[in-house]
């Protein structure tokens, strides 16, 4: 039986593998990966929200990468959304490990990693519909606000992958002092994508691609992949016609998955970031 339209809605991540078994749940993975790397978890205001930093010292740069993690979890079915978003690989993670600025932030969007207690008390509509929404974007550029704070910074670089880009331009297009955004494989145009995978749009979101014109002075790298399926080039096409100027690099062979964070320390010197 075909699935009614209205209740269809994907993440970016849906189509990805998840049946590789782990020791550790995908938080305590994270934790251990972001230890191992002398990265340390930075407390934020906003109790639905986990990050983590490189420990605070002499920034010369006066500037801070933020690290913006995607959609998370995988649904299980079209129209069965995960219980809960925490990425099940820490792919975003392992990019902003893998950064040899001197400030770097990596923050989990709201409702990852959280026990399942506190993921009890966490709107659901924050990880499905409203993934975007005007609240969702709030929490995370008060986060932003506090890396800045922490690291004495004067300037802003966010990185986001899939959804996690649709995410930074959001957040690029409320500040004045984003220096560089570079997104991945990312959804700039939600209603693009959503008709273009024919499922319901996030009626509860904002869409990057309607205010994409503030964001004309900003520097930007957009990489896409021309085997992309989960989040089709070309859906973003609105959106970079907004920002002229922009940067766009598409990388053949690559899709939604690979090979983004194996390849980040050559990707990120093509980049803004590396200006």
């Amino acid at each position: 039986m075909k699935l009614p339209r209205r209740w269809i809605i994907f993440s970016p991540a849906v189509l990805f593998c998840t049946a590789c078994a782990v020791l550790q749940s995908p938080s305590e993975h994270a934790r251990s990966l972001a230890d191992a790397a002398g990265f340390r978890s930075l407390e934020v205001a906003d109790a639905r929200m986990r990050a983590f930093a490189k420990p605070a010292s002499r920034n010369p740069t006066n500037r801070v990468t933020v690290y913006v993690e995607s959609d998370g979890a995988p649904w299980r079915l079209p129209d069965e959304p995960p219980p809960d978003p925490t990425p099940v690989r820490p792919l975003v993670l392992r990019m902003a490990i893998a950064d040899p600025s001197p400030a770097v932030v990596y923050l989990g969007r709201p409702c990852q990693y959280l026990s399942l207690i506190e993921l009890s008390n966490c709107d659901p509509s924050l990880w499905i519909r409203g993934r975007f929404s005007n609240e969702a974007v709030t929490v995370m550029n008060q986060a932003v606000d506090q890396a800045k704070r922490m690291y004495g910074a004067s300037e802003i670089d966010l990185v986001g992958y899939s959804g996690g880009g649709a995410m930074a331009a959001l957040i690029a297009e409320r500040r004045t002092d984003v220096k560089c955004l570079v997104t991945i494989a990312a959804p700039l145009d939600t209603s693009a994508w959503t008709d273009a995978l024919r499922v319901s749009r996030l009626d509860l979101s904002l869409n990057p691609a309607d205010a994409a014109e503030k964001l004309r002075s900003v520097q930007q790298t957009h990489f896409t992949g021309s085997r992309d399926q989960t989040v089709p080039a070309s859906t973003a096409k609105r959106f970079f016609e907004r920002v002229t100027g922009a940067t766009v690099i598409t990388k053949e062979g690559y899709d939604h998955r690979c090979c983004w964070d194996d390849e980040w320390s050559n990707l990120r010197r093509l980049s803004c970031l590396s200006q």
